[in-house]
């Protein structure tokens, strides 16, 4: 069985390729959406060590830089911080951001409409949580 991101990173693909060539404005914008934080000092420590890591994978136009704060073992706060995406599509994923800190997992379901900066979003989460592993 395929692992549900992969799926979702294969459909991401499969529908790139589909519409046709996606142009590039290459222009690195920092990114505004809201930067948001769990409450997670009072839990059991959980399995990160704490501090700030980044990470950085391919979002809709070009590379996704975000940044995560670990406290108490948690994912503490998540922010883009550097993107070529659209304000357009970093704002339809905020709320994909907040749900990375409800469930503490990027184990979730990608946004309709912004999938390619979804998925981007995701996989640098995960950039950054693999660096933070006790």
């Amino acid at each position: 069985m395929i692992d549900p991101r992969k799926k979702a990173l294969l459909t991401c693909l499969v529908i790139g390729v589909s519409l046709g060539s996606i142009l590039a404005h290459g222009e690195i914008v920092q990114a505004e959406p809201a930067s948001l934080s769990a409450d997670v000092e009072n839990r059991e420590p959980g399995p990160y060590k704490d501090g700030d890591y980044s990470g950085t994978a391919e979002g809709y136009n070009g590379n996704m830089t975000v940044k995560v704060k670990i406290v108490n073992g948690w994912i503490g706060q998540a922010e883009i911080a550097e993107t070529g995406d659209d304000q357009d599509y970093l704002a339809k994923i905020e709320p994909l951001i907040a749900k990375v800190l409800e469930d503490q997992s990027t184990k979730v379901d990608t946004i309709s409409g912004a999938t390619f900066s979804s998925c981007g979003f995701l996989d640098a989460i995960d950039a950054a949580l693999a660096k933070a592993k006790k």
